[in-house]
């Protein structure tokens, strides 16, 4: 069989994430970080027969592309792929996927309290501007009443740090005032533009506009939600 270059986009991405990965009949992918603070799923066109787990993903990815079209063909036991191209080829063991981190169970999100769209264009803007800012908080506030919602990149520690704002129009007026807080570094998202859930209970989802990917990210312990 061959990998598909939508699936090594997604491959590339989720070693973001964490190094370790599981692949399983179903056709789907799924990462986690080593603190559980980030899970990331995509449903992906190949359809493996075993479950085999991966150690150091990009390791397995720079294999991979050590060859054109590599065509990969697995061990019947699943303990290793034989990757070949024109008489060259690599024999590449697995790991036992329950050493592995990798999700257990399916997240279920709970009701969302705040909806909104974010932009490909919103979300590289804010993490330039927390790169030349240096600073990894971003901060998601509403107000009662209000058809609109505050992005803000900031320092929640430093009251005179500078910050970074983006002024989002929704669709329903807020009902509840709330200042919600996340780190940028866990927003290890695929580019394009996301629908965002976000829940009282810290949760939040990012489901990718066009492609089937979706995140989940804890929010920090800081947020507050007066619902």
């Amino acid at each position: 069989m061959k990998i598909s270059s939508s699936t090594l986009s997604v491959l590339k991405n989720f070693s973001t994430i964490n190094s370790n990965m599981v692949f399983s009949p179903d056709g789907e992918l799924k990462t986690m970080s080593n603190a559980k603070n980030i899970l990331g799923s995509a449903v992906i066109p190949e359809q493996f027969e075993y479950e085999f787990g991966i150690y150091d993903l990009n390791e397995f990815l720079n294999v991979l592309g050590m060859f054109e079209d590599p065509e990969l063909s697995f061990h019947a036991d699943a303990k290793f792929v034989n990757i070949s191209e024109d008489g060259h080829s690599i024999k590449y063991f697995f790991s036992e996927p329950s050493n592995l981190t990798s999700p257990q169970k399916k997240i279920v999100m709970p009701s969302a309290e705040v909806q909104f769209e974010m932009s490909a264009d919103n979300l590289n803007a804010m993490r330039k501007a927390a790169g030349v800012l240096g600073t990894t908080d971003v901060i998601i506030e509403g107000t009662t009443g209000s058809n609109q919602l505050e992005l803000t990149v900031t320092d929640i520690g430093n009251p005179t740090s500078n910050s970074y704002k983006i002024e989002i129009d929704v669709d329903e007026e807020n009902t509840s005032d709330f200042k919600l807080a996340f780190n940028i570094n866990n927003f290890k998202f695929a580019g394009g533009d996301y629908q965002v859930d976000i829940s009282s209970k810290l949760i939040s989802k990012f489901t990718h506009k066009t492609e089937p990917l979706v995140y989940w990210v804890a929010l920090e312990k800081t947020s507050n939600f007066n619902t």
